[in-house]
């Protein structure tokens, strides 16, 4: 077969595949910033600070189906510019996320679970709730 007969099928393919179509879909979620400063922190009797947060879009069904995303930002020159999410390790140090119905709480544990240095710089926690389809 010529050449020149693949000429046509290969312009063919060009045009067709650049046709596409995009969407650009929003998906509903509900975000929450929360500043918290050093003396916002609790110690309970395990050595373990906390900080516990109401989310009242958090309801038992959401609780079970949803997705929960938490980002902590350390304030650094009066700024929260830098979000990195939980859980973490930062400065051998452990922060951890547990949720329920209505409440979130970050811990902040020391290493092999010993107590942790108390908080010392203003914190900024960023919570989003993105609902979701149980399959």
């Amino acid at each position: 077969m010529k050449t020149w007969l693949y000429l046509p099928l290969l312009l063919l393919g060009l045009v067709f595949s650049s046709c596409t179509k995009t969407t650009n879909e929003v998906i509903p979620n509900d975000t929450f910033l929360f500043d918290v400063q050093p003396s916002g922190w609790t110690l309970d009797n395990q050595g373990v600070y906390f900080v516990q947060f109401n989310i009242p879009s958090l309801d038992r069904n959401s609780n079970q189906l949803d997705g929960v995303i938490v980002s902590l930002a350390r304030q650094q020159n009066g700024n929260f510019e830098l979000f990195e999410m939980l859980p973490e390790v930062f400065n051998n140090e452990n922060y951890n996320v547990i949720h329920q119905t209505g409440t979130l709480l970050v811990e902040l544990r020391g290493p092999n679970n010993t107590r942790a240095n108390a908080p010392n710089v203003p914190m900024r926690f960023k919570i989003v709730v993105i609902p979701s389809n149980q399959r």
